[in-house]
């Protein structure tokens, strides 16, 4: 089969009515990339494929397992592990690392763990967590490896669930915002416990370490990182008036020039961008080709209102186009995904959002899979 294009030309321009000049988003780190989560839209990239040292990020995908144990009923918030003297000694107070401190050979709550993990970036807990559930590092490592793959982040491997270095771990912006989403999207609850302001432990109260917590309005956490080799990045997710960015960056050489420059690309996120309705629900957007149907064509339409989050400024860069591999065979469902609407910005694309059938196409005779046959003998459908 082919791909299908349909061009749908400068469609986001004219009745919108945007100003003269647009604010372009800018980073100073060599890797960072911007999206709101609602609507997908990439507001700015900058090498977010270019593959660093995950360090923390790593315990993104490390809390992500645990959820996915959790939601699966392998272990409850309830289940205790016990802290190995290795957890202890190489994530615990002995190390002089990110800690709960809890102590060797005690018992402690996966309740307690996730928090500690989410909250204080705790090494121990991610340690702890690690063996309880797969036996060894090593081991939980494999399962964070194969989350990975099933989502999509290719650029990915990761060696341990704290994020110590190690040559051979990598990750990239764009794969750990692939997998923020999953979290935010498959495990809402868990999720929440970002935006922990705080949690106590053996009467240790500890602030949470994502300090936008507390000045930056509207930020739900996540995590900052640091590695020696590529510097000091971060991943913060900020609500305001109804509206989720994603901020991701790294390689800044100071916590100062991350703050600021992250601040910076928030702010303009949300001031220099607003979110369009591109088409209403059910309004037929294009139609693509069917094989074997009683039909030729089927209508799509997006699944509710297409929406896209868009400069405030000129948009005449901006195309968008339909695309699907096809002739889609018969039968077709309504309401089933068959193709997608990419938008495009120069060369790079800046959303897509999937389409759907906007009518049923039942399998046709054989005259109608007859007539399919010899236009796939002679335009070369595919």
């Amino acid at each position: 089969m082919m791909r299908w294009i349909v061009f749908l030309g400068c469609l986001l321009i004219g009745a919108l009515g945007a100003p003269a000049c647009a604010v372009a988003l800018e980073s100073a780190a060599p890797r960072a990339l911007v999206i709101e989560s609602d609507t997908g839209s990439v507001l700015y990239e900058k090498r977010p494929d270019r593959t660093f040292a995950p360090a923390n990020f790593a315990k993104l995908a490390t809390a992500a397992v645990v959820f996915e144990a959790l939601t699966a009923g392998e272990i409850s918030e309830a289940t205790t592990f016990r802290v190995s003297e290795h957890a202890w000694r190489t994530g615990g107070a002995p190390a002089r690392v990110t800690t709960m401190f809890a102590a060797v050979k005690s018992e402690v709550s996966v309740g307690d763990l996730i928090r500690g993990l989410l909250v204080s970036y705790a090494n121990d807990a991610a340690i702890v967590l690690a063996e309880g559930i797969a036996g060894s590092e090593a081991d939980f490592a494999v399962r964070m490896n194969a989350l990975a793959q099933s989502l999509r982040m290719t650029d990915s491997r990761f060696m341990n669930p704290t994020g110590y270095p190690d040559p051979e771990a990598r990750t990239s912006l764009r794969d750990v915002a692939r997998l923020v989403d999953h979290v935010r999207t498959r495990h809402p609850a868990y999720y929440a416990l970002y935006a922990l302001a705080e949690f106590e432990w053996n009467k240790i109260r500890q602030l949470n370490k994502t300090a936008y917590l507390r000045d930056l309005p509207g930020t739900e956490g996540l995590i900052f990182a640091y590695d020696e080799s590529d510097g000091f990045g971060a991943v913060v997710s900020v609500v305001r008036d109804g509206r989720r960015m994603l901020v991701a960056a790294s390689g800044y050489t100071s916590i100062s020039q991350r703050d600021g420059d992250i601040r910076a690309l928030v702010n303009g996120a949300f001031a220099d961008f607003t979110r369009v309705t591109l088409f209403p629900p059910d309004q037929v957007i294009a139609t693509v080709r069917v094989f074997g149907g009683v039909a030729t064509r089927v209508p799509v339409t997006g699944a509710g209102p297409v929406q896209a989050t868009l400069p405030n400024g000129n948009r005449d860069a901006f195309r968008a186009r339909v695309v699907y591999t096809g002739p889609v065979r018969a039968p077709v469902r309504k309401g089933e995904t068959v193709a997608a609407l990419e938008i495009r910005v120069d060369d790079r694309v800046y959303q897509t959002v999937p389409l759907i059938a906007a009518a049923d196409v039942a399998v046709g005779d054989l005259k109608d899979r007859a007539r399919d046959g010899l236009g796939e003998l002679l335009l070369g459908w595919w």
